[in-house]
């Protein structure tokens, strides 16, 4: 099996932010490396490669493989044709038709188009639920989730789609139908699409858009200067996709599915939560499934995923609004007869056989037996954790939403007592600052007197906020005031110098020049008195906010110490 995710121990700090976002509870183990340096590896058997580390991954210790080196290397030796998945419109915004005529331009001896592949998955879906072959159904364009089926439902994997991805289905048609046997390379926003490639054989490159821009970045190629705005494209031996286009939208599926079967029950669901949404279907009995299950594992949908590269350069909502602009195009070239019968679907019963579209899965997974509670009891022995109150603090800091997984963590041998930060701190020496039950009484008055220096500090600071915002306008007022004063000084001296000697015509205009004069004085002297109050109301307030820190020091020490005499 490929090592889709990778680590760089180096880079890894062992902050434990893959464990906490990670959907396969056996995919990560915590170890010690010969210099005492605790990092988090990947067990490749259990990785559904998602890409959910690699997102959160600030370190930049976690990264992917894929299949884009090897491609343009072999594409100067073989016969090879490109199937560009549906997202593309979201990881090229604007220009991924001059990125396809790029592909054939350099070499690709065709290019495909991903949406009408999931036209054809459309098709098969709703054929299969027509004549009884898909009676409740999860859906498996999105290959982490069939990953995780078979590794943690192995018996429910006979509840995923019969229906092959929109890829694959893109696939076969081009085999079948158009009659290229060629290798098939495909370009995708998800690293995990390999898992689907390996299991099918419908295809032999996994691209994504993320390492397809890294490319073209390498080889100084932008797209920006050949901008196209409308959404079509002359793709090789067939039309372009229509609704097949956002399939890569959560929801998109059950949206096609609704088109033709009005009155069907779907329902979808995308994001890391999903899983913990397949666990509970599949603890539930068979008449309370719906009829499809749209599951997808990145938040957002394909548009969203690890490989699609839009880091810093395009927002969620951009990228929904890229999404519905495919829908509104879609919408305006589908085709129907009089009867209301979407005529691509006439084309594909015409052309393909269903069969040829039906998927097998693997269930050979089994589930890890759970420890024993002595087992366990042995396992907190090694936390520290001897009270059931120990048991449930749940603070997550080791990755784990609940105490009780990391035990489970420790007894299987993927992680280590040390992760636990209460055991840690206790081995070291340090005293732990968690409250018991008995402390609740003195905790409550603590916390109380805590509050009260709080939104003492609270009251002190928008003092200070407000005094330094006085201030400010103050020195503006004065600066300005200031102006004014020299200008009219300025006129008063030179008026001084052109006139020999003041008489009746000329003193009204002195006396006026210096009674603007004098007034601009007074407003002068008056922002600099403001400006001497505000700072004596800071100096105040500081002295006051120094004091109740240090006074909320002293209590918080007294806190700590009293904590740690007792235990």
């Amino acid at each position: 099996m490929t090592e889709l995710i990778g680590v760089n121990e180096e880079r890894c700090i062992g902050c434990n932010a893959c464990i906490r976002v990670c959907p396969s509870p056996e995919a990560n183990t915590v170890k010690v490396l010969e210099n005492g340096k605790t990092v988090t590896v990947i067990n490749n058997e259990k990785c559904i490669a998602c890409g959910e580390c690699v997102k959160v991954c600030k370190a930049k210790a976690r990264d992917y493989e894929d299949d884009t080196d090897k491609f343009f290397k072999d594409l100067k030796e073989r016969k090879i044709i490109v199937i560009a998945h549906p997202s593309i419109k979201t990881a090229f915004p604007g220009t991924w038709q001059a990125v396809l005529k790029w592909f054939k331009q350099n070499g690709a001896d065709g290019v495909y188009d991903g949406s009408y592949g999931a036209d054809i998955c459309t098709w098969g879906y709703v054929r299969a639920i027509e004549q009884g072959n898909a009676k409740n159904v999860i859906s498996q364009h999105c290959p982490a989730v069939v990953k995780y089926m078979e590794l943690y439902h192995p018996d429910e994997t006979r509840d995923l789609s019969p229906v092959q991805s929109p890829v694959s289905c893109e696939a076969i048609y081009i085999r079948d139908f158009i009659k290229k046997n060629y290798a098939v390379a495909v370009l995708t926003p998800c690293p995990a699409m390999k898992l689907e490639f390996e299991a099918t054989g419908h295809a032999e490159y996994n691209i994504t858009f993320k390492r397809l821009k890294e490319y073209f970045r390498r080889k100084k190629i932008d797209f920006n200067k050949t901008l196209e705005g409308d959404q079509h494209y002359d793709f090789d031996d067939q039309v372009q996709g229509c609704m097949g286009g956002i399939f890569p939208t959560p929801g998109g599926l059950r949206y096609n599915l609704s088109i033709n079967i009005p009155d069907i029950i779907a329902v979808s669901s995308d994001g890391t939560g999903v899983y913990k949404e397949l666990d509970e279907y599949c603890e539930l009995p068979a008449h309370r499934h719906p009829q499809v299950f749209e599951a997808l594992s990145c938040s957002g949908g394909c548009g969203c995923g690890c490989g699609i590269g839009n880091e810093g350069d395009q927002t969620a909502l951009e990228i929904k609004a890229i999404m519905r602009e495919v829908e509104i195009d879609a919408r305006g070239r589908r085709k129907t007869a009089l009867n209301g019968v979407d005529k691509q679907f006439k084309i594909f019963d015409d052309r393909i056989n269903p069969k040829s579209l039906m998927r097998n899965y693997q269930s050979g997974g089994k589930t890890t037996p759970e420890p024993s509670e002595k087992e366990l009891e042995e396992v907190y022995a090694k936390l520290g954790k001897t009270n059931e109150y120990d048991r449930k603090i749940d603070c997550g800091a080791c990755g784990y939403s609940t105490c009780a997984e990391m035990a489970k963590a420790v007894y299987f041998g993927r992680n280590i007592p040390e992760n636990c930060i209460k055991c840690a701190k206790a081995s070291s020496g340090g005293a732990v600052p968690v409250s018991h039950p008995a402390d609740n009484g003195k905790t409550a008055a603590i916390a109380e007197k805590v509050s009260g220096f709080a939104n003492n500090l609270l009251a002190d600071i928008e003092n200070i906020y407000a005094s330094l915002y006085n201030i400010d306008s103050s020195n503006q007022k004065s600066a300005s005031m200031s102006g004014i004063v020299v200008n009219i000084l300025e006129k008063v001296v030179g008026f001084c110098s052109s006139v020999e000697s003041i008489d009746t015509d000329n003193l009204p205009m002195l006396v006026s020049t210096l009674e603007k004069l004098q007034s601009a004085v007074s407003s002068l002297n008056d922002n600099i008195t403001e400006c001497a109050n505000g700072s004596a109301t800071i100096r105040e307030a500081m002295q006051a906010v120094a004091d109740a820190t240090t006074e909320l020091n002293v209590m918080a020490q007294d806190m700590v110490s009293s904590v740690a005499n007792k235990y």
